[in-house]
This record gives C-alpha cells, structure tokens and sequence, in this order.
C-alpha cells in the first residue's frame, strides 16, 4: 500500500494513508467494511443516492427525538469516518462521475445482490477500464455463484442460513436469533481484512483483482464444531444456554448478581481455574468434592454447579466481584449495559 508522501490526503497517519475508498454498500456490512478501512487512516468516500437513500437513515434512534434522515444515530454509527457523495446513478452523467471518482480510488465496495453492481454500469469489467489495478471487494450473502447466489438477506438470514441461530437458545427450547444482526458487522470487519489482502497483493505484482466475498461462509466459521460433529459423529446441535458450545468447560455462563439487574460471566475452561474459584469462594463443601477436580467431572455435573455458583455471586457487587475473580486468575467480567460501557475508565 505504498503511497509516496503528500500524493493523497488521509483520514490520518494510519497504515492506510493515502489509499482511497469509493463505498457503493449500504445497510451495515458494507458501511462497516468501509469504516473499518477508516480507522486506519484510508480516505472513503460513501456513495448513495437521495432517491433512494440508505436503509440506516430511516432507523431509529433519532438524535434529540427528531425523526430525520441525517439525525439518524444507527446511520451515524454505521459510517463514522466517511466522507458523503450523493448520486442518481440512473442518469448518464452522474455514472460517468462515479467512474471519474473510481479512477482516483483504490478499493470499491459494493454489498448488493449478483449482478446489481453490474447493471448499474459499474461491474468490476467496466472499473478496471477506469483504473485498471482497482481492488473490487464485493460481499454478497451466498458469493457470486452457486445454487443459493440470488437469496435475499439481513443480518438475521445469515446467522439462519448457517446454522448459527440453532445453537442459541435454551436446551429443548426453539432456537433464539441472534441479537442485533451480529453477521453485519462482523462481516464487515471481516471484510475489511480481505480488503487488506488484495492491497498488500497489488503491491506485491501491481495488479488489482476482484474480491468474491461470502458473508454466508465467514459466518460458517462459528459453526465449525457443529459441522465437524455432525459430519463425523452424525449428531446435531442444538440450543445449549449459556453452556460452552462444546462442552470444553464449567462452569460457563452468566450469574446473577447483587442490586437490579446485575449480572457476572464465568467462564473456567482448565482445572488450575478451577481451583482459583474456589479458593475465592473460601472453599465451600460443595465445591471441594473430588468429581469436581477435573474438567470431565465438573461437565459432568454443570447444572448442579451453575445453580451453586448462582447463590454465591448473588451476594457480591458486580464489578467488586469480577475483579476478585480475576485476582484468582479466572475469566470474570460484569455484564455491562450500554450506559456502563461508555462511562468506563477504559473506554
């Protein structure tokens, strides 16, 4: 991504000063793409059109309560970092200005469904007339080929088409989507790192290449136990709470705490863990038994041990009590709401 110094301006002093971005995606996979590439100091530019504009400008919440399509806060959250160009790219002159704006890019992004990009007059064959070492990266659901190439999909889609929202849920229970259509972001961020490749690819031979990004398949690699469990053992996954999604620990989950809805995650994946909870917890009978000393036995006996660890910390601050844990040397954080987050010292 060498770029000779003062060729371009940057968003920064990042390792992408200097690399140009044209942003053609829209809703959230696309836009995260873009704005992680941002974050590291490229140049990007989001393109959308006033006839129809991005989905993200209609959702709320509202800045100061006014329903307006540039007060949108999910639309502010989505495309932190870039800069805003808007064109109706059904009229000719307006198509030939995005492909003078894709000569001065590097890197295109587009999260439309196969072929959209292209009947816009803006496939990847007519950019590279414009710039002919350009990085396309498109992020269609399913890729640009095979049987499942034309399906319709959000973030929730994605995490169903998968397999993923089988494994939420309580045991026995229907499966629970997973929240905030957590494929978006982590597709984009995802995304962003094939971006990188590409680049680090051009300066190596000079060529650019089209990036044929799957946000089907990049989300398939959180169902990987499940997949392999099944192909192997013939079981099926299925909703397992908040126990380890392959039994590698216990106890794992989330405990209730003192005051109104507060909350601990424990998370104790070895045996020398273990025995740093329960030397916090002062030892207590039920914990020092010898089934309990090897992770085998304590799976074994997880429900038993989930409903004694939920007495305990139900007597302990949140935050007073996963700062104890860590002193012990096991996985504990307070389950932090919004409002904590952002008042956090370390945030």
């Amino acid at each position: 991504m060498a770029v000779a110094p003062g060729d371009r301006g940057s968003q920064g002093n990042g390792p992408l000063a200097g690399i140009r971005v044209a942003n053609f995606g829209w809703v959230w996979a696309g836009p995260v793409t873009g704005q992680t590439l941002s974050f590291m100091g490229a140049e990007v530019y989001k393109i959308e059109s006033r006839t129809r504009i991005d989905l993200t400008r209609t959702l709320p919440p509202f800045g100061e309560g006014i329903r307006d399509p540039n007060r949108s806060l999910s639309n502010h959250a989505c495309w932190a970092g870039n800069g805003s160009i808007t064109l109706n790219l059904k009229k000719p002159e307006a198509l030939e200005l995005a492909k003078q704006l894709v000569a001065e890019c590097d890197v295109v992004i587009e999260n439309f469904g196969p072929g959209v990009i292209n009947n816009m007059g803006l496939g990847y064959e007519e950019l590279v007339r414009a710039k002919s070492d350009i990085v396309m990266f498109s992020m269609p659901a399913a890729g640009l080929y095979g049987p499942l190439r034309d399906v319709r999909t959000y973030g929730l889609s994605l995490t169903s088409i998968t397999g993923l929202d089988s494994l939420v849920g309580y045991r026995g229970g229907p499966p629970i989507p997973v929240e905030n259509a957590f494929s978006d972001p982590y597709n984009g961020i995802m995304g962003a790192f094939a971006v990188l490749t590409a680049l680090f690819h051009r300066d190596r031979t000079g060529k650019g290449q089209h990036i044929d990004y799957s946000q089907a398949e990049a989300v398939m690699q959180m169902v990987g136990p499940a997949y392999m469990d099944y192909t192997l053992n013939g079981r099926v996954a299925g909703p397992m709470g908040n126990a380890h999604p392959v039994a590698a620990g216990a106890p794992h989950g989330v405990f209730p705490c003192k005051g109104d809805d507060r909350w601990i995650s424990v998370a104790v994946m070895t045996d020398e863990e273990w025995r740093g909870l329960v030397e916090a917890m002062n030892k207590p009978d039920w914990a020092t038994v010898d089934t309990y000393a090897t992770a085998a036995g304590r799976i074994a006996d997880a429900d038993a041990i989930h409903a004694q660890l939920a007495d305990w910390t139900a007597g302990f601050d949140d935050r007073g009590l996963a700062d104890t844990l860590q002193r012990a040397g096991v996985a504990a954080a307070p389950v932090l709401n919004v409002g904590d987050l952002l008042d956090d010292p370390h945030y």
